[in-house]
This record gives C-alpha cells, structure tokens and sequence, in this order.
C-alpha cells in the first residue's frame, strides 16, 4: 500500500521539513484547535479554519505501523559472499514511534506506537479537513531519531493524507527495491530499519538494566557515499560513529554502499555509542581487518563492537553488503564459528577476531564442538556492569585485558573457566588491568617507579600507526605538579598522556625530531603515556622519552 496518493517520496519530504519543524518549535501537547490567528502554544502560527472544512467532530484514529525488513545474508563457505535477501523481506512492526495527526503545521494529537506497531490517537477537527498522518523515525524511551543530513537534519517520516473524522488508517514504508534497482520514490523502509535496529539494541540493555541512554541522532540519506568531505553533501566517507558529533552516520547511495539493512553495521556503530557515553574507548581508530596484529585498544574495540552486534541482535553472522559491478555482495564472519582456512591467523589480545569471538563465547555459553573450553555463560546485565564500572575507571588503557580483569571480579564469574576459554584464543591468564598473565600485552607497559625518567625503545615501520609494533605504553603516577614528557626519534612520533582515558597532555607536529607537553599532574594518580610511530617503511628505529617532574 502507497501512504499518499501523491509520489512517496515527494509527500514524505514534505512531511520531512514539517516534522523538523515541529521537533524544533513544538512539543507533542501542544494540540492547539482553537481556529484562531494566535500563534500555539509551540510558537507557531495556527493554521486557522478551512474552508468547507465542515464542523469539528472529535475522532479516535487507530491503526498500524509497519515497515519492510530485508536480511543482510552471508555465508561462510567457501564461495564466502551474500546479498541483500528482498525474497526473505519480512513485515515487521514500527516500535515506540512517534504518531501524528496535522493540520499544516499545527499538531492535533500525537502518540506512540506499541511493540505490534499499533498506536492509538485522539484529534478533532472539520469532517472536511485535508489532514496529514505521519509517522517519525523517532522514539522516545530511549530518545532515538533518524535524520535526512542532506535536507536540513528533517526527521524521516512515513505519511497519508487523511480527513476530519478518519478513525482507522494503517502505515506502512516499503524497501522499494524493484527487482534491479530501488525506486526513489518508494524507498521509505530504510529509516525504520535503521531505527529498530538501535531500538533493538538499546532494549537489550534496558530490559536487565536501568540505563541512562543520552539522546541519539542518525544520519541517514540516499546521497550518503563512502567519500569523505561535506558530510550535508552525504560525503560521509563510511557508516560510523562521529564521537565529536556524538552521532551515527549510514551509507545509503545505491550501486554504491547501502547500510540501512546491516543490521549487525549498524548495532556495531551504535556500540562505539555506547562506549563513548557510558563506558570508555581508548581505541585510536583507522583501518583494521582479519589478520592484523593491533594495538590492543583497538582490538578490544572493534572486536567488542562486532561481538555486541551478534549478542544484542541476537545473530552469530555479521553480513555487510556493498554494490561490485552493478551487483549486491557482502563479507562478513561468523562470530560462534572460524571458517577453515582461519580468519584469525594469528589469535592475541591484539586480534580484533579473537576479541569478538572471545567475547561472544563468554556471553553464549558452551556447545558441544566448544565444550572442551568453553564453560562461561555470562549475561548481558554483567557484560553491562563490566562495561560502565570497571572498564570504564581502569587505570590502564581499554584492552581486553581491563576488561576480562574487570569481569572475574563481578559476582558468580567462574575465573578458571575464563581463562580457559581465553587460552584457546591464545591470550594468557589475566590477572591485573595492565595485562598481567599474558606475556605479550604486558609488554606493552613499561612501569615507570619514579620521576624523572629517561629511557629508550625501538618501533617497526612499514605498520600503520594503530598497528602493535608502532606503539608503547609507559605507567606513571602524578607528582601534584607539573609534569614534562617529550619524545624525540628520527622518524616521525607522537606522545599521548591518558588519566583513566581523559587526555592530559598531547603532541604531534607530523615531524621528525622532538615532540614535548607539559600538564598540571594530580598527586598519586596513575598516567598512561603512549608513544605512537608512524615510519611508512620497513624496517626497526629508534625513540627515547623523557618524563620529568620538577
């Protein structure tokens, strides 16, 4: 069914600028009819009366919202490919929307939609009124809304043109795939699936914990590429996280890269979200894959953010579909199962593949092909208590280290059979947030027991920067005064200070030669230096650092 008998696409735009419009200057009681020229009680104008509108008559309007879901498939077989599945779209409901009945730009009653999609209106207005329902891409518990970045950040809707007096109308946004190509004009489902999954996520969370999620904007547009430049252009450059915008960006060009049906792309964003909010992520970002030896802090990152999406969905199989030649595609894995020949071939803390399997397995439980090493089964109410309390306040950085330290110490956590599960990914026995037990992320740390301190160290180039091998971190504690760090190589490097992730001090003129800061340091508090290389060729060099405390 077409909600307008206009273009879908061309009525919902409308319905777009007009819903910007009353999120900005109105509020959902403000159900001003008074048929005057006074402005309502949301600033603007009323619309006044219609001609021919006819008497008021006060109605009960119901009905239901739904939208088209597509499953983004892909299968770990050989042949390790997928698609978009329009043959498996499914119908499924609009949950905790928000429903509106207008007249112009005046709201006459307004609700929210249930977890079936129904919803439940009163309004009055003439029998002969040209009224519009709509429905936003935007809920409210937790504040969700999903938002067009390349036409004045309007809030997506789906919408019918009603009259005075309708009490029942159902809505629905179709995917508007044709077969070979979308039709723009019907191309409506995608802000509703990009919401249900944040909803998804979000509800996963709330029904085992009380939690205080901030409003959340997505930026979603049929104009959004993988370039990067002006992202009101839709030069987003790839579905991501904005941590300075506190946002989350979607792909949608088609023939280009088309994210709204990722589910797991999506949940993985919302994750980064998460963490910047009410957790903690050390993570220094940039490109990673399948077999990268990483810093730790992305790995724990990226990896918990896959790990997250096939927990909160639930689906093991994290599928990401982008256009090749004309044609629909996906890569993805499968989060219970590593394919033969391995995606992770070298498995450590400084694997983002064995992070996220790693961290699915203590959420899942034990299976018969994993019963040999996996006897840990822990909930997504503990998985959230780790996240928000020990992760969040460690004194190291954000690795899986911190957080598997954090996890054995929560209630009813069998610590033997975590390390179990965690020596078959090749990480050793953790028992501190610096690493200990696992040789090699203890490594990372150098413990600095007094200031000043002067010492040396070698890098290897031909690794990009957030790889392992172009990164150190040394441990102080604050003297009460000010603190003095520089760095100085023949290769470019740079020098961050974290106190329990918070930036203390930062360096980096892209140079060779010495980069140098100074911060006020608080007394007995423990600081994170870490020196980052950025050699592009091949090949071992040289740093030393200096940290002095007059």
């Amino acid at each position: 069914m077409y909600v307008s008998r206009k273009s879908v696409w061309g009525r919902t735009s409308a319905i777009l600028a007009l819903a910007l419009s009353l999120t900005v200057f109105g509020c959902p009681g403000d159900d001003n009819d008074d048929d005057d020229d006074k402005p309502d009680a949301g600033g603007q104008p009323d619309a006044g009366p219609e001609p021919d509108a006819g008497p008021p008559v006060t109605a009960t309007l119901s009905g239901r919202v739904t939208y088209d879901f597509v499953p983004a498939t892909f299968t770990t077989t050989p042949t390790r490919g997928g698609t978009l599945a329009f043959q498996q779209t499914s119908v499924r409901p609009v949950r905790n929307a928000t429903v509106q009945v207008m007249r112009g730009a005046v709201v006459l009653g307004t609700a929210l939609t249930g977890e079936d999609g129904r919803y439940q209106l009163t309004y009055t207005a003439g029998t002969g009124a040209n009224l519009t329902l709509a429905t936003l891409a935007k809920t409210t518990t937790p504040s969700i809304q999903v938002e067009d970045n390349t036409s004045g950040n309007a809030i997506w809707a789906v919408s019918a043109t009603i009259t005075g007096g309708t009490t029942s109308r159902d809505l629905h946004a179709g995917h508007g795939w044709t077969g070979s190509s979308y039709n723009a004009a019907q191309r409506v489902a995608a802000p509703f699936a990009i919401l249900d999954t944040l909803y998804t996520s979000s509800r996963a969370f709330l029904a085992v914990r009380t939690v205080p999620f901030p409003p959340l904007k997505v930026n979603w547009s049929p104009n959004n590429v993988p370039e990067r430049g002006n992202t009101a252009s839709g030069q987003i450059g790839t579905s991501h996280f904005s941590p300075t915008e506190n946002e989350v960006y979607v792909l949608g060009k088609e023939n280009v890269d088309t994210d709204e049906f990722d589910n797991h792309v999506i949940a993985h964003e919302w994750g980064h979200f998460f963490e910047a909010n009410l957790s903690r992520a050390d993570n220094p970002g940039g490109p990673h894959t399948s077999g990268d030896v990483l810093d730790p802090r992305i790995a724990f990152g990226e990896g918990y953010g896959n790990a997250l999406s096939a927990i909160l969905l639930p689906d093991p199989v994290y599928a990401d579909t982008y256009w090749q030649g004309g044609r629909l595609n996906s890569f993805g894995f499968d989060m219970e199962t590593a394919p033969s020949p391995t995606d992770d071939p070298a498995p450590s803390v400084f694997s983002e593949f064995s992070v996220m399997r790693l961290l699915y397995d203590i959420f899942d439980g034990p299976t018969a092909a994993e019963s040999s090493y996996d006897q840990v089964s822990v909930g997504i109410g503990t998985l959230y208590d780790v996240l928000v309390g020990p992760q969040k306040t460690t004194p190291a950085l954000t690795t899986i280290g911190s957080f598997i330290h954090g996890l054995k110490a929560q209630p009813g956590v069998n610590a033997a059979a975590l390390d179990t599960l965690a020596a078959h990914y090749q990480i050793g026995s953790i028992r501190s947030a610096f690493g200990e037990g696992d040789t090699r992320l203890a490594a990372m740390y150098t413990n600095v027991a007094s200031l000043p301190f002067n010492t040396s160290g070698t890098l290897t180039g031909g690794e990009e920067s957030n790889k392992q091998q172009q990164n150190r971190y040394y441990v102080f504690n604050g003297t009460g005064r000010t603190v003095n760090i520089s760095a100085n190589s023949t290769e470019d490097v740079a020098i961050l200070a974290l106190q329990q992730g918070t930036e203390a001090g930062f360096a980096d003129k892209f140079l060779s030669g010495t980069e140098s800061f100074s911060f006020s340091s608080q007394a007995d508090r423990q600081y994170v230096l870490i020196v980052t290389g950025f050699k592009e060729s091949t090949g071992t060099y040289n740093y030393s650092v200096s940290i002095t405390s007059p």
